[in-house]
């Protein structure tokens, strides 16, 4: 009886380990790596935390200016203004299986300060590259980003393997598949579409006011 028992034991835990949904923990995190089953360049072994990996601002960078567009550019720090908005990149690089995908969330310390960071942080189970990081200072002073240190974190789940991984979509582009850099937004003249709607709006209101 404690032959079965011993094997009904280890299935349960192979299970839990390897196919039961949910996040993986620190241990996982490691052993994943460690196996093979998930594979990530650049990062950092004291980065792997309780239930995420902090991942480390790159030097690349795009600011958004007045009228829209971006400025691309490398720096050692930034200081990010109120109000201001910036694509950071991370310098880990991500290889997502076809059984995991990612969550990007900001980090407490940061958050408390006023910084909101990604606001698009779902990393499909597929996708590889780095990642790029929306920041957006919300508080009431200027923030010194400084590159290397940490500034997000990464949550990796577990799930059924996707019949497309993202890459290998029979429906729609992968846009932003093996990103390097502070990659710009896939959609096209977005900005400019809405000026012009407001443009619009603004001379029939004034048309129906004489």
């Amino acid at each position: 009886m404690v032959l079965p028992g011993l094997i009904l034991f280890t299935l349960y835990l192979l299970h839990m380990i390897f196919y039961a949904p949910g996040n993986l923990v620190d241990w996982q995190i490691r052993l994943y790596m460690m196996l093979g089953l998930l594979r990530i360049d650049n990062y950092r072994k004291e980065a792997v935390q309780p239930n995420s990996l902090d991942v480390h601002m790159a030097r690349d960078f795009a600011r958004q200016m007045a009228d829209g567009s971006f400025e691309t550019f490398e720096a050692d720090f930034i200081t990010l203004s109120p109000g201001e908005f910036v694509l950071a990149t991370t310098e880990e690089y991500f290889y997502f299986p076809s059984y995991i995908h990612g969550v990007l969330q900001g980090k407490s310390s940061w958050a408390r300060l006023g910084l909101y960071v990604e606001s698009a942080g779902l990393f499909d189970s597929g996708f590889q590259g780095e990642a790029v990081v929306e920041l957006t200072n919300q508080g009431k002073t200027p923030l010194v980003l400084q590159s290397g240190k940490a500034i997000a974190q990464m949550i990796f789940a577990k799930n059924l393997f996707v019949a497309n991984p993202y890459g290998k979509k029979k429906h729609g582009a992968s846009n932003y598949q093996g990103q390097r850099g502070a990659k710009q937004s896939a959609l096209d003249r977005v900005i400019a579409k809405d000026r012009n709607k407001q443009d619009e709006l603004s001379f029939a209101t004034k048309a129906e006011l004489n």
